[in-house]
């Protein structure tokens, strides 16, 4: 019997530090690439700007635009390709773990201060 876990796509989660922007990106990624979550942490004091999720993205068709720009003027935007489509992706694969507690407390912060 194939179980609903057995039928999802493996999952992968990554960081990359982009020097140009002093920002910090935390990915969770499908196998091909397609960022499921993502987080954005800026600066030396690393503040959440992202934590933007694929499965909460408002639909414009059914929600409206109105949603979409609201969701992303609070959480941000995803990347809109794969990461495996990108040139020379610094990213290095992180724990789930350690994805989970970025994306806790960005989330926290973001729902205060936006």
């Amino acid at each position: 019997m194939v179980t609903m876990e057995a039928l999802k796509a493996p999952v992968r989660w990554l960081k990359a530090y982009w020097d140009d922007d002093d920002v910090w990106f935390f990915f969770e990624a499908d196998d091909y690439g397609w960022v499921l979550r993502q987080v954005e942490l800026r600066g030396p004091d690393e503040t959440p700007q992202v934590a933007a999720a694929l499965a909460e993205w408002p639909d414009p068709g059914r929600d409206g635009l109105e949603a979409v720009q609201a969701y992303e003027a609070k959480y941000g935007a995803l990347a809109d390709q794969p990461i495996s489509a990108w040139n020379d992706f610094p990213g290095v694969a992180i724990t789930r773990d350690e994805f989970e507690t970025v994306w806790r407390r960005a989330r926290a912060h973001l729902d205060r201060v936006r």
